[in-house]
C-alpha cells in the first residue's frame, strides 16, 4: 500500500467508453489518475453549485419535456463533454441571448450610420438648393437691372461729332460680339 495517502479505485466500465476515455487522456495529456481525480471532484464538488449558494435567493426554476430520443441524445452529449444539464443548458442560453444582443447592437449601428448618412445627404442637397436659390436671385437681379441707361450714356457722348459714329458704331457692335461671349 503506498504511505503518501492516496487509494486506488478499479472500476469496470463499457469498452466503448474506456476507449473513449483513452482518446481524451491522448489528447488532453492527462494521465487515467488525473482524469479520475478531475471527474470526481467536478461531480462531488461542482463549481457551479458552490456559486449557487451564494444566490440561491435570486435563482428562478426553468422546467420543460423533451421527447425521449432527444433525451438520451443529450445525456450521451453530457457523458462525453462531463457537463451536468444545468451547465449545458444555461451554457446555450447565454449563448443564444448573446448572440441575439450582438445582432440587435449591429442593427442599431447599422440603423445609426444610416441615419446619420440621410443626414449629410439632407445636408447637402440643402447646401445645393440655396446655392441654386442664389443663383437663381442674383440671374434675376441681372434681367431685371435697365442697362439701357449705361447705353444710351454712350449714344448721347457719340451724338456731338460724325467723325467719330462710324468708329463708335463698330466698336457697340464689337462690344455686343464680345458680350455674347
Amino acid at each position: 500500500m503506498p504511505s503518501d495517502g492516496k487509494k486506488g479505485i478499479t472500476v469496470k466500465i463499457d469498452a466503448e467508453l474506456h476507449a473513449e476515455v483513452r482518446q481524451y487522456l491522448e489528447s488532453h495529456g492527462m494521465t487515467m489518475a488525473e482524469f479520475i481525480t478531475l471527474a470526481l471532484d467536478d461531480e462531488l464538488h461542482p463549481k457551479l453549485n458552490q456559486k449557487e449558494g451564494q444566490n440561491m435567493g435570486n435563482m428562478r426554476t426553468l422546467a420543460f419535456q423533451v421527447p425521449e430520443d432527444l433525451f438520451q441524445r443529450i445525456k450521451d452529449y453530457l457523458q462525453r463533454n462531463n457537463m451536468t444539464q444545468k451547465e449545458f443548458m444555461l451554457g446555450l442560453i447565454e449563448n443564444e441571448l448573446n448572440r441575439e444582443q450582438t445582432e440587435r447592437e449591429a442593427v442599431n449601428e447599422t440603423a445609426e450610420t444610416e441615419e446619420y448618412d440621410e443626414a449629410e445627404e439632407e445636408a447637402a442637397v440643402s447646401d445645393f438648393e440655396t446655392v441654386s436659390e442664389e443663383a437663381e436671385e442674383d440671374t434675376e437681379e441681372q434681367t431685371d437691372a435697365d442697362f439701357s441707361d449705361e447705353f444710351e450714356a454712350v449714344s448721347e457722348e457719340t451724338d456731338g461729332s460724325s467723325e467719330n459714329e462710324d468708329e463708335d458704331e463698330s466698336e457697340e457692335a464689337n462690344m455686343g460680339f464680345s458680350m455674347g461671349m
